[in-house]
């Protein structure tokens, strides 16, 4: 088996002392380019990398995040994964990716195996509240990121849910369009039910969607607002067959997330719908694939880079010895506009 390269590898390699490698690796310090790009290109020649348990051992710290996230059976926790990978990598830090079934008992089957991975910090990707509330009571820094409150006990991430399908519906109903559909709301919804939620993803979105309604002084018609189960394109295809069997078509429909918008523009399509012809589709979350469907998905992009972002930065400023109050914050959004609707024409 091959010899794994060490510091002093790398020093002799590049003819300068192992506290130059150091410094170029720790992006510290102050040297030529020229002496830099020696180093980096004997580093990059020899294979070499950080020995993570050695330096564990020394100083105690890592240099890795964790993120723990629901498995993968829709796009947004790939994407997110990727936008914590970006954002930790600017700050020097590696990423260490832990999952949880969505369809068992949650974050807390993997909590215990959490500690093992030798992250300085985590950042929790919930897809429920955190019951018991214990689940956020860890000896490590800990931000929870996603549409479930945190109670004051740690740093907290959220998406602008209200807000942004709020806004999109009202666009679509100052445009003329007054019979939207949404898919994806809560199980057996109601309007007592959607506005006494305080988090959520489904309960907080659906809200937007009655807000826009209301705020004109419009009412919402409830047939062709349907459930969305796990939030997966399958949900999407089941919710169309729903909304059909209760009312015609709608001039538009607004999905709580681009899965669910992805498998609504297939059944419809498989039913011979034209889109955006005969029905107007706008998802949530921007992922990639949103870019690549037929038609190219109009979706609400909720920043998941600075989403990203701003957990990352917290958690590493708790790792650094931040121990102020709980913070909360919440991203902003945009529109993005493809051919599922007639928003760009």
């Amino acid at each position: 088996m091959q010899k794994r390269a060490t510091i002093k590898d790398v020093a002799r390699e590049a003819h300068v002392s192992i506290k130059t490698v150091s410094n170029v690796i720790n992006d510290s310090g102050s040297m030529r380019p020229q002496t830099r790009k020696r180093v980096e290109q004997a580093i990059d020649s020899l294979g070499y990398s950080i020995n993570m348990s050695a330096r564990l051992l020394k100083t105690g710290e890592s240099r890795l995040l964790g993120l723990a996230t629901f498995d993968f059976a829709q796009p947004f926790p790939a994407t997110f994964v990727d936008a914590v990978v970006k954002a930790a990598r600017k700050r020097q830090y590696g990423v260490v990716v832990d999952t949880y079934d969505s369809d068992g008992e949650g974050l807390s089957t993997i909590l215990k195996e959490i500690p093992q991975l030798g992250a300085d910090g985590w950042v929790f990707l919930m897809d429920r509240p955190a019951h018991p509330k214990s689940i956020l009571d860890q000896n490590y820094p800990l931000v929870l990121a996603g549409d479930y409150l945190s109670y004051g006990k740690v740093d907290s991430v959220m998406m602008p849910n209200v807000d942004a399908v709020k806004a999109v519906v009202g666009r679509l109903l100052d445009g003329g369009v007054e019979r939207i559909g949404l898919i994806g709301a809560p199980d057996g919804a109601d309007r007592q039910l959607v506005f006494e939620a305080q988090e959520g993803g489904r309960p907080m979105r659906t809200r937007g969607y009655i807000e826009a309604f209301e705020e004109r002084g419009m009412r919402v018609d409830w047939r062709i607002m349907v459930s969305g189960n796990k939030w997966i394109s399958s949900d999407g295809e089941r919710a169309v067959s729903t909304m059909l069997a209760n009312a015609d078509l709608p001039e538009a429909i607004v999905c709580l997330n681009d899965a669910l918008a992805f498998g609504t523009m297939h059944e419809l399509q498989r039913r011979g719908f034209s889109i955006p012809e005969d029905v107007q589709i706008v998802g949530f979350d921007n992922v990639a694939e949103g870019r690549y469907s037929n038609p190219a998905l109009t979706t609400i992009d909720p920043n998941t880079g600075d989403f990203a972002q701003r957990a990352v930065d917290m958690v590493i400023e708790r790792i650094e010895g931040y121990q102020g109050p709980a913070r909360m914050c919440t991203t902003d959004f945009r529109l993005i506009e493809r051919a599922s609707t007639w928003f760009e024409r």
